[in-house]
């Protein structure tokens, strides 16, 4: 297929003879308000034509003006339409020329940006919609006194919303109905809280415990993590202790170290490791003896937690394996295979097709969301995975896991097909952290309306950096629909307009993790990579319901 700069020349070549007809100069046009690559190459153009204008005028030997162009600006290659050969310098009685040569051309080069600002942008900014406004002086930020390490068996009060490991924690009230949660605090204490539990978390330093039993470690660093109960503070001075409250009153047993109960108008008491109290309602304290096995420690957490993950992989491995056989399935990756992979991700489909299989390139092997099984990274522009789907198709449901770390690119690329003809999806990530999919309305003589960006709201921040999230997106040709998915939760749907309704659509080649343009003349490419990892990708020839949605993340969550 002749890419769009391609067509770009030809037209410009046909202006400048004087065979362009109208609808050509309205193509020109078209190109120039979207292609920053074809806006380059016309600035380059028109410095090209005004100083061999001005070279033949002086009676000089064209010289290629590409020193003049600038580093950030490919001269036209040999072959070119526009290349000229580089000639030997001029001689000295002409060097004085181009003094001027080099003004006419600045002057040029700033009049053919003005026609491209003025003429062919109407007079506004050239932007597409999902163009953006980046404001370098404003340094990112996040917000939370914690952040939540682990959870085991977890069942959430029905009036707190459900968190995830990697959680950042704001001031306010956290409940758990049951199960364990590790909760780590800036200042360098963790708690390790067993549900029933409510918590109100004050500050980095600070929490308010409402009922339920913890551990609390704090190192040195942390000393002076102090937690309030009806009317009393622990204060930690460098300790380990477990706390219980409920209706009656609260225990605090000290394994380690000491801590000091503060009252209001009352001296302070200090307990020291293998000592315990207990505080009765009315506020009167009586002795207690210590039993650390009654307050779950991390390691103890660790130990349940490694439980809980094998179980998950189980029934992940489980649910997976009879998701191959969904006749439904176009395509679908579960990155699973035991050992080396010679470089290839095999399709997990059944029956088993070898055609499906991806080449891996650059992309290298790393541990998944399970110990059991493994991910792919991608962190070079060129890292990529290779595959072909044939047919055509109607509804579409693009679903993975992937391991964010930045979004450093401008598209951050999930599934793109190559050349992106007509019918061809691509689904991505901008920078600004929106999940995006279209599908290609235009033919490939570009006839026929622009397609549809269906962008969801931001759901990325740094605070998600390096947790594993699911992404799911559905193309609905009978009920006219896209809607984006993450972790299982709607995250946005759109109607799509009928003329920007495509109803037949296909794969052919495509890159999971990056983009790739093979039929480009050139050896450049836009840096599109996932900057992250992958783990599991399914394509279906269906949209999925809501339901199936929910069923995949609940399965394979980590």
């Amino acid at each position: 297929m002749t890419s769009q700069l391609e067509e770009f020349e030809l037209l410009l070549i046909e202006w400048e003879v004087g065979t362009l007809d109208d609808a050509g100069i309205e193509r020109v046009r078209e190109i120039l308000r979207t292609n920053i690559e074809a806006q380059t190459f016309y600035l380059q153009h028109q410095q090209l034509n005004v100083a061999l204008q001005l070279e033949c005028h002086a009676g000089l030997s064209p010289v290629s003006l590409d020193a003049n162009i600038g580093a950030n600006s490919a001269a036209p290659p040999p072959g070119h339409p526009f290349h000229r050969q580089r000639s030997a310098a001029p001689p000295e009685s002409g060097k004085r020329f181009w003094i001027p040569v080099a003004a006419a051309v600045a002057m040029i080069v700033a009049l053919a940006g003005r026609v491209l600002f003025l003429e062919f942008s109407g007079g506004q900014a050239i932007q597409t919609r999902t163009s953006k406004l980046r404001d370098n002086t404003t340094e990112a930020t996040s917000t939370g006194i914690a952040i939540v390490t682990r959870l085991v068996d977890i069942e959430w009060d029905s009036k707190q919303a459900s968190l995830e490991v990697g959680d950042a924690l704001a001031p306010g009230r956290m409940a758990i109905e049951s199960g364990y949660a590790q909760v780590e605090f800036f200042c360098g204490a963790t708690v390790v809280l067993e549900g029933p539990a409510e918590l109100n978390l004050k500050s980095p330093m600070l929490a308010q415990v409402i009922s339920g039993r913890l551990r609390a470690q704090v190192p040195p660093a942390a000393r002076g993590f102090s937690l309030e109960v009806d009317g009393m503070t622990v204060v930690d001075l460098g300790t380990e202790f477990g706390l219980s409250v409920n209706s009656q009153g609260a225990d605090v047993q000290v394994f380690d170290g000491e801590v000091e109960l503060q009252q209001a108008d009352q001296k302070a008491q200090r307990l020291l490791a293998g000592q315990g109290v207990t505080r009765s309602a009315t506020g009167t304290f009586d002795s207690l003896p210590t039993n650390s096995t009654d307050f779950l420690n991390i390691a103890a957490l660790e130990t349940r937690a490694i439980g809980q993950r094998m179980a998950r992989y189980a029934r992940w491995k489980n649910w997976s394996d009879s998701l191959r056989q969904d006749a439904r399935l176009l395509a679908y990756y579960a990155f699973d295979e035991p050992g080396a992979w010679d470089r290839k991700l095999s399709s997990s489909t059944l029956p088993f097709n070898s055609e499906l299989a991806g080449a891996i390139v650059g992309a290298k092997q790393v541990m998944g969301r399970w110990n059991q099984k493994q991910a792919l990274e991608f962190k070079r522009p060129g890292d990529r995975v290779r595959i072909q789907i044939p047919g055509e198709h109607h509804s579409l449901t693009f679903s993975c896991w992937v391991k964010i770390d930045s979004l450093d690119r401008w598209y951050n690329s999930l599934f793109l097909t190559d050349n992106y003809d007509q019918g061809e999806p691509h689904w991505q990530i901008l920078d600004s952290g929106q999940l995006f999919f279209s599908v290609r309305v235009r033919d490939a003589q570009n006839r026929g309306p622009e397609h549809r960006e269906v962008l969801s709201p931001p759901f990325w921040n740094p605070s998600l950096s390096g947790k594993w999230l699911h992404l799911a997106t559905t193309f609905d040709v009978d009920a006219k629909r896209v809607i984006h998915y993450l972790n299982g939760q709607l995250l946005h749907t759109e109607v799509i307009p009928d003329e920007q309704l495509m109803t037949t659509t296909r794969i052919g080649r495509a890159t999971i993790g990056n983009w790739s343009s093979p039929q480009r003349p050139d050896a450049d490419f836009a840096i599109r990579n996932l900057n992250g990892s992958m783990d599991e990708f399914a394509l279906f020839s269906a949209a999925l319901s809501a339901d199936e949605i929910k069923d995949i993340y609940e399965h394979g969550k980590p």
